[in-house]
């Protein structure tokens, strides 16, 4: 579901009725949120037992004018269209899911990193827009920072000399990891603290 129903002014809804965030507010903050009015039971349960909170849609139509959602999300109208739910009429179920990855590998303008000669480009970097990303940008992203890296690694393969390989880095890692008790398991989506701005 596209946050563009959130800029156009869709809110966000728990079972009480409640709005619980500012939709407008970071990615991170609002996804944090929803997390948590599910996980402290005023999500909205569905008979196949899915769980989230209502987007309001028809507050566009009401606000703004019938006929505002089709005009703004066609798309959006015709996928909902194929499982028979009108979302001028209906609001829609929605739960955080991991379409983009927030942070990575800080880089230069070239998309090297801080590690000699590692390029990095997509979803692997971080800290182009800041602590979060500006929507409808990720396709640009990669293909510029894309660009960049491949050129200016090409660039400096051809300029360097190749020393011996090995996975000695790997071994070293492993080690490094285990003396101060790292720990190499992933826990996602992490739920934040509370940060959302109180209104």
């Amino acid at each position: 579901v596209t946050e563009g129903i959130r800029s156009e002014g869709g809110h966000l809804v728990n079972a009480k009725g409640e709005r619980f965030v500012n939709e407008l507010d970071t990615r991170d903050v609002v996804s944090s949120s929803i997390i948590r009015e599910c996980e402290e039971g005023r999500g909205i349960r569905t008979m196949s037992g899915r769980i989230g909170v209502w987007l309001d849609t028809p507050l566009l139509e009401a606000e703004q004018g019938e006929g505002t959602v089709n005009k703004h999300f066609p798309a959006m109208v015709r996928q909902y269209e194929r499982f028979g739910i009108d979302i001028a009429k209906d609001p829609v179920l929605i739960y955080p899911t991991l379409h983009y990855q927030n942070g990575g590998v800080k880089i230069d303008v070239n998309g090297e990193s801080d590690v000699k000669n590692l390029f990095v480009a997509g979803e692997a970097s971080g800290g182009l827009h800041g602590r979060n990303r500006l929507m409808g940008n990720s396709l640009l992203d990669l293909m510029v920072y894309g660009k960049r890296s491949g050129l200016t690694a090409a660039a400096q393969a051809k300029a360097g000399s190749q020393g011996k390989l090995t996975l000695e880095h790997v071994k070293k890692f492993k080690d490094e990891a285990k003396k101060h008790h790292a720990s190499q398991d992933v826990v996602s989506p992490m739920l934040f603290p509370a940060y959302a701005k109180k209104e």
